[in-house]
């Protein structure tokens, strides 16, 4: 009888510290390891498989989440966000636009490939002589498009101005544009002096090539 009883309380014994083993470890599993229904624990893991909301009716007049991060470092953020390959990392409801927020891509393009970049005009002019026809070409800076023409007449009128009226004898044969210029011509029309002179003038609006 004495040795079942010993037994019984070695078995208790060996009970009660398994017990106490286990909670130790699931104690701890569980302070590092904050599950759903458990309290945020910050410096540590935490595992959702539901969604964490944070507001209410009332709201907060202000934000109603704000992460500060002052560490003395050059490569530290407020906030990171993780995604798989092809998800988007950020979803909104309101196309309101976002004070100082700067975006290095829209649409897999950088900023100075969206819009109009590096604008600039050029002008060409042709001999100034009284030789029909004329032609002459507006050639783009390396690296940029055209996007615009233009053209321009000087000279070619009968009579010479300030006279009223003044007529105009050269008239535009074409206007050619291209990937990276652009070609004017022109030619009097029959009417016109020998000796009186004109030139014309070729205007390429160009851009920084997408």
């Amino acid at each position: 009888m004495l040795a079942k009883v010993m037994w019984v309380g070695r078995a208790t014994i060996f009970l009660v510290g398994l017990s106490v083993i286990l909670a130790v470890l699931f104690g701890v599993a569980s302070a590092a390891f904050a599950g759903n229904g458990d309290a945020w624990r910050l410096g540590r893991i935490n595992v959702a498989t539901s969604i964490t909301k944070l507001g209410g009716e009332a709201g907060v007049n202000g934000p109603m989440l704000r992460l500060i991060n002052n560490d003395a470092g050059t490569d530290d953020t407020a906030l990171e966000l993780q995604v798989q390959p092809g998800e988007a990392p950020l979803k909104v409801n309101s196309a309101t636009r976002v004070d100082s927020l700067n975006a290095d891509h829209v649409d897999g393009k950088h900023a100075s490939e969206i819009g109009v970049n590096g604008l600039v005009r050029v002008e060409a002019d042709s001999v100034d002589n009284s030789v029909s026809p004329k032609q002459v070409t507006a050639v783009c800076p390396s690296g940029k498009v055209l996007i615009g023409t233009g053209f321009d007449i000087f000279g070619g009128k009968t009579p010479a101005p300030p006279s009223d009226p003044v007529f105009t004898h050269v008239i535009t044969d074409f206007v050619i544009p291209g990937t990276t210029s652009v070609t004017v011509a022109a030619y009097e029309d029959g009417a016109l002096p020998s000796s009186t002179t004109w030139h014309v003038k070729a205007i390429a609006i160009c851009a920084t090539a997408p």
